[in-house]
């Protein structure tokens, strides 16, 4: 099996629901996250590759960078609180699930998919020494 990885960087803020730390569920916060994102394949293509990095880039790099400088919210959050964040936040993405690192590397992975390309996982890093991975 052949195996390639591209990164990705950005800086996003959310909330998250119910966590375990208070400092994550009672405040917006921040964090920078980096993205790796593993392709494998048993052959490789007619150029020698699993697939070209720029063409990884090109597929899937507006997707992850639309993450970037963004205020990331669940849409299980009262409705007069995510009104009041869209009136102030420009890149305000709200989403039907409770923004953790490993739902957030589970949507990655679900959009790169549906890219065509052989993704076999998904790693987000929220902090230099925590991260989750997404594998099917």
């Amino acid at each position: 099996m052949y195996t390639i990885r591209k990164q990705f960087k950005f800086e996003m803020a959310h909330q998250l629901l119910q966590a375990y730390s208070t400092a994550c569920s009672e405040q917006i916060h921040g964090h920078s996250y980096l993205c790796e994102v593993f392709l494998a394949s048993k052959k490789l293509d007619k150029t020698g590759m699993v697939v070209d990095f720029s063409a990884v880039k090109d597929k899937i790099g507006d997707y992850i960078n639309s993450w970037d400088h963004a205020l990331v919210m669940p849409s299980d959050m009262p409705n007069e609180y995510l009104d009041c964040l869209s009136k102030f936040n420009v890149n305000l993405k709200i989403v039907d699930y409770n923004p953790t690192a490993e739902a957030m590397a589970k949507d990655i992975f679900d959009y790169i998919k549906k890219q065509k390309l052989p993704v076999v996982k998904v790693r987000l890093h929220e902090t230099t020494t925590g991260w989750a991975e997404y594998t099917k």
